[in-house]
């Protein structure tokens, strides 16, 4: 089970999205690292050695499936469990590549909870 010292990086561009998963992450007491799209997600992810990583995948483009694949190829964070979220179902079909799990929108504190525990982060 990752650490609950172990930070949550969160990847996305929406700013309602990454505040509430930054409530949600302050509620189960777990330190968050966010990062944008355009930023390193990767660099970030090697620096702060999350035990999570959740992307956003509503936004223009495929940058969300694009940070999944640069996560899952690079030999240190290929381990570490992604948790995708979006308002559509067709996102799902990335669990069967390399995500751990989806997040329908929208996300639920409960849903983020047992998101976390489902990949072996601790919650307070």
């Amino acid at each position: 089970m990752a650490s609950i010292l172990s930070p949550l990086l969160v990847v996305g561009d929406d700013a309602s999205f990454c505040y509430l998963m930054q409530r949600y992450a302050q509620k189960a007491a777990c330190p968050i690292v966010l990062a944008h799209f355009g930023e390193d997600a990767l660099s970030i992810a090697l620096h702060e050695n999350p035990g999570v990583v959740i992307v956003e995948l509503d936004s223009p483009g495929d940058k969300g499936l694009a940070i999944l694949g640069t996560l899952k190829a690079h030999p240190l964070t290929c381990d570490i469990p992604v948790i995708l979220c979006s308002w559509t179902d067709e996102a799902e079909h990335d669990l069967d590549v390399s995500a751990a799990l989806y997040l329908r929108k929208p996300i639920l504190y409960d849903d983020f909870q047992a998101a976390l525990t489902e990949v072996g982060v601790n919650v307070g």
